[in-house]
C-alpha cells in the first residue's frame, strides 16, 4: 500500500492529493494521512470539501503506527511504537525535482508536498474535473467574476502574512519582491491590450503603499472558509502573474484560457538553487 500524507494549506493539499489520483490511475492500492489536521497545534483545517472530494484515508492510530509517533500520543503509545516497526519506508519529498522512482515502490509512506506537474501531467483533464469548485457564489464575488470575464484580466498574487515570519523568510523571502510585481505587469501590458488586474492579497494595505495600478482592483473581502474563492476568481482571469505560493500556482493552472500568459518569480524557494515548480510556457520574471 502506498500512503500519502496530507498536510499544509489548500494549495499543498491539492498536490497531495494529485498525486494520490495519479497513483489510484496506476491500479496501486493507496490511501491518505489526514490526521495532521487532527494536531490540536495545527491551525490549518482539510480544505478539499470545497470540490466535493471524499478518499480512502488510515485511521490516526495506523498513522502513527507506521510514523512512529502520533500527534496524542500516550506514554504507552511511545512505548508501543518504538518496540514494533511497521514496514513502511518512510519517503520525503525532496522539494527540488522530480522523484518517479516512486511510482515503483511499494509499502511507503510519502511525507512532503510533491510541488511538480510530471506527478499528474498525463493525468491533467481528471486532475481538472477534479478540482471544481461546488460552492456557490456570493453576490460580490459574482460581480467581479463578471467583470474578469468581460475584460482582459490579469491575476496578481501577492502573499505575505505567514511569508513574514522569521522561519518562512528562509524559505520564501525576497522573492517576490516589488520590483518582480512591476517588472510582470510592464511585460503585461507589452502583450495584452487593455488589460485590467485583479489584486489577490492577505496584506491589502501593504499593497496600497507599494503596488498602486490605476487600472487595478484589490480583492481583499474573501477570508478564512470563504478564502478559496479568490483561487477560483484567479482562475478565470485571463492571464495570471502568480507569487511563490502553490495557492496561486492553482490558481493559474486551473486557468483554461488557451492563450493565456503565466508569469512567475524566477525562483521559487530562496533556500534552493532550483525547483522544478514551473509549467511549460510559464514566463519567469526578474525580482530585481
Amino acid at each position: 500500500m502506498v500512503i500519502i500524507e496530507m498536510s499544509g494549506g489548500l494549495g499543498n493539499q491539492m498536490f497531495q492529493y494529485a498525486l494520490y489520483r495519479k497513483f489510484e490511475s496506476t491500479g496501486k492500492d493507496v490511501k491518505l494521512d489526514t490526521s495532521f489536521f487532527r494536531s490540536k497545534q495545527r491551525l490549518r483545517k482539510l480544505e478539499l470539501g470545497i470540490f466535493g472530494i471524499k478518499c480512502n484515508t488510515i485511521t490516526d492510530r495506523e498513522a502513527a503506527y507506521i510514523r512512529g509517533y502520533g500527534y496524542h500520543d500516550s506514554i504507552l503509545d511511545k512505548i508501543r511504537y518504538k518496540l514494533h516497526t511497521s514496514g513502511y519506508q518512510i519517503y520525503e519529498d525532496k522539494i527540488e525535482t522530480y522523484q518517479p522512482e516512486i511510482f515503483d515502490m511499494d509499502d511507503i509512506y510519502l511525507s512532503g508536498y510533491w510541488q511538480n506537474e510530471k506527478y499528474f501531467a498525463d493525468i491533467s483533464e481528471e486532475i481538472r474535473k477534479a478540482f471544481q469548485f461546488r460552492g456557490g457564489i456570493d453576490s460580490k464575488n459574482k460581480e467581479i467574476l463578471y467583470r474578469i470575464q468581460n475584460e482582459n484580466s490579469v491575476s496578481i498574487h501577492v502573499r505575505r502574512s505567514d511569508y513574514l515570519s522569521d522561519e518562512n523568510k528562509i524559505v520564501y523571502g525576497g522573492i517576490c519582491t516589488d520590483q518582480y510585481y512591476n517588472n510582470a505587469v510592464t511585460y503585461i501590458r507589452e502583450q495584452v491590450m487593455k488589460p485590467y488586474f485583479y489584486l489577490f492579497t492577505d496584506d491589502a494595505e501593504w499593497v496600497r503603499g507599494h503596488l498602486y495600478y490605476p487600472d487595478m482592483t484589490i480583492v481583499e473581502h474573501n477570508s478564512g472558509a470563504n478564502a478559496y474563492m479568490d483561487m477560483y476568481l484567479m482562475s478565470q482571469c485571463k492571464h495570471n502573474i502568480i507569487a511563490n505560493s502553490s495557492f496561486s500556482w492553482w490558481g493559474a493552472w486551473l486557468n483554461q484560457n488557451e492563450e493565456k500568459i503565466v508569469l512567475t518569480p524566477e525562483r521559487w524557494f530562496a533556500n534552493h538553487e532550483t525547483t522544478e515548480m514551473f509549467c511549460e510556457n510559464w514566463i519567469p520574471i526578474s525580482s530585481r
